[in-house]
């Protein structure tokens, strides 16, 4: 199987284990990525904050550019990555005055024939988990696994058009195809705080730490994320957290990918996982 590529600033820069276990699971997986070439930002938080325009052109040029290498879906395992490049694509195929400014902005034709998903909607919907379930060599057997979706991989659910908006399975269903105990916890979809982390870092901490403690009151052993902006807030930020309310936080951060990979027998090494702050060691123990 082949698809083409978005990784994004964070996975080229602060999120290189997402990069590095992404690349190895989907090798494990027979999934060639091919990178789009030249791409550029998806524009993040400041371009829709500056102009409706800007936002859409940018992700649009990565998909007019994915076009033009005969690319026909693009993985963007970045949930902001993912949302931008899904919104410009819909926004473009539904509305051929919206397409027309944007190719006028971008100086290239684009024809709408380039599908973006999401890691978890790719992995669950083109790998299959049946087929992910079968290339298990080290079930994550009596580790306790809080799923947490976030903001973006599947709302606004007109953009997303995967999973449910408010209670998705997805994760869940797949961490239990690797053998996890998978928790019932209230804040898989709450939001960590995002980008107010320049801003107001108060309130990412209380965000943040709103679902490190419910995770922990859940009794996981881990959280499970797939999105870059959501691990550093999670797993940056428990020592702010500890700080700030008196109780200890600790609660190991992983990318869906890392525990995907880990499951599948891929090395510590070749996943990457030497980036996290809260100690994975704990997780590691419960699967050696």
């Amino acid at each position: 199987m082949k698809s083409g590529y978005f990784p994004g600033c964070s996975l080229h820069s602060t999120a290189k284990n997402y990069e590095s276990s992404t690349q190895a699971v989907c090798k494990n997986l027979d999934v060639q990525l091919e990178e789009i070439p030249d791409w550029n930002c998806c524009g993040s938080t400041p371009a829709h904050q500056t102009d409706h325009l800007l936002a859409l052109a940018l992700p649009a040029r990565n998909l007019a550019l994915a076009e033009r290498a005969g690319m026909k879906e693009v993985l963007a395992p970045c949930a902001a990555c993912f949302n931008h490049l899904r919104t410009a694509e819909l926004e473009c195929a539904g509305n051929r005055e919206t397409q027309r400014r944007v190719e006028g902005v971008l100086g290239m034709t684009y024809g709408n024939s380039v599908h973006v998903m999401n890691i978890l909607e790719f992995l669950v919907e083109r790998v299959g988990i049946d087929k992910i379930s079968a290339k298990v060599k080290r079930p994550l057997k009596g580790l306790r696994i809080a799923p947490y979706y976030g903001c973006m991989l599947t709302r606004p659910a007109k953009i997303a058009r995967f999973d449910h908006p408010v209670n998705p399975l997805s994760m869940d269903h797949l961490l239990e195809a690797l053998g996890a105990d998978v928790v019932a916890w209230g804040a898989k979809t709450e939001c960590c705080g995002a980008a107010h982390v320049l801003t107001r870092p108060d309130v990412v901490i209380e965000l943040s730490g709103r679902i490190i403690y419910e995770a922990k009151d859940s009794g996981a052993d881990a959280v499970a994320t797939a999105c870059p902006m959501c691990m550093s807030n999670l797993d940056l930020r428990q020592n702010a957290m500890t700080k700030a309310t008196g109780k200890e936080a600790k609660v190991p951060v992983l990318y869906l990918t890392e525990l995907l990979g880990l499951a599948l027998g891929i090395s510590r090494a070749e996943l990457g996982m030497r980036k996290h702050v809260v100690s994975t060691a704990p997780v590691l123990e419960k699967i050696s």
